[in-house]
C-alpha cells in the first residue's frame, strides 16, 4: 500500500507490518469505545460473576469475528465481479470513517448512555447468548468493517490474509472485554472505567480521522 511504503517488514504473504498494525489498532479502539456491548458484558459480570462475564466477552468476540470474516470474503467477491463498485465502496467507506471519527471527537461523555445495571438474572448460557447476540444484531459493526476492510482487501489478498483479518478483529475484541471483566470485578474500578469512556471515544475518533484522511489521500493519488 502506497501510504505504508516506507515499512520494509512483511508478514503473511507479503502484507506489510503496518497493515496489520493499523487493523489491530482500529479494532482495539473500536472495542474500547463504550456502547451496548459493554453494557451486556458488564451486566453479566455484575449479576453472576467473572466467569459469566468472560463467556459474554468471548462469545462477543466470536460474533465480531464472524462479521469480519463475512466482510472480508464479501469484499473480495465484489472486487472480482465489479471493481468499479469496490472502488466506490472504498471511497464511501473512507468518508464514513471520517464522519465517525469527527462524531466521536465531538461527542459528549457516554456514561449515562451505556446503561450499566446488573441483570436481575443471569447464567453462563445467557451470557454466551447475549454476548453473541449483541454482536450479530448490530448493523453498525458490519458498516464499520465494510468501511475499514475495503481499504485493505485487494484482489491479490490470499485466503490466509482474510482469515487473519477476522481472527484479529474477533481476538482483539474478546481480549479487550476479558480485560473489562477483570476491571469491573474489582470494587471501585467500574466507576473509573465509565468515566474514561468519553476519553476512549475521543482517542478513537482522532485515530479514525487520521486513518480516513490517509485512505482518502491514497485514493486521490491513485
Amino acid at each position: 500500500m502506497a501510504c505504508f511504503s516506507n515499512v520494509e517488514v512483511f508478514l503473511l504473504d507479503g502484507v506489510e507490518l503496518s497493515f496489520w498494525a493499523t487493523v489491530f489498532t482500529a479494532c482495539l479502539f473500536g472495542a474500547m469505545s463504550p456502547g451496548p456491548s459493554l453494557a451486556v458484558v458488564v451486566n453479566h459480570t455484575l449479576a453472576t460473576g467473572r466467569l459469566a462475564g468472560s463467556y459474554a466477552a468471548i462469545s462477543h468476540g466470536i460474533g465480531i469475528g464472524i462479521y469480519a470474516l463475512i466482510t472480508a470474503f464479501g469484499l473480495s467477491a465484489v472486487i472480482e465481479q465489479n471493481p468499479v463498485i469496490f472502488e466506490s465502496t472504498q471511497f464511501v467507506g473512507s468518508l464514513f470513517l471520517l464522519y465517525l471519527g469527527i462524531k466521536l471527537i465531538f461527542s459528549g461523555n457516554k456514561i449515562e448512555e451505556i446503561g450499566l445495571a446488573s441483570s436481575p438474572s443471569s447464567s453462563n448460557m445467557m451470557a454466551i447468548r447475549d454476548g453473541l447476540g449483541i454482536a450479530l444484531i448490530n448493523p453498525k459493526i458490519l458498516f464499520f468493517f465494510t468501511a475499514l476492510f475495503s481499504q485493505f482487501v485487494q484482489i491479490e489478498s490470499s485466503f490466509v490474509d482474510k482469515i487473519a483479518l477476522a481472527i484479529i478483529a474477533g481476538g482483539v475484541d474478546a481480549l479487550w472485554y476479558l480485560l473489562v471483566v477483570t476491571i469491573v470485578s474489582r470494587s471501585g474500578s467500574l466507576v473509573r472505567y465509565q468515566r474514561a469512556g468519553g476519553f476512549f471515544d475521543k482517542v478513537f475518533g482522532v485515530l479514525l480521522l487520521f486513518i480516513a484522511l490517509g485512505f482518502i489521500n491514497q485514493i486521490i493519488q491513485g
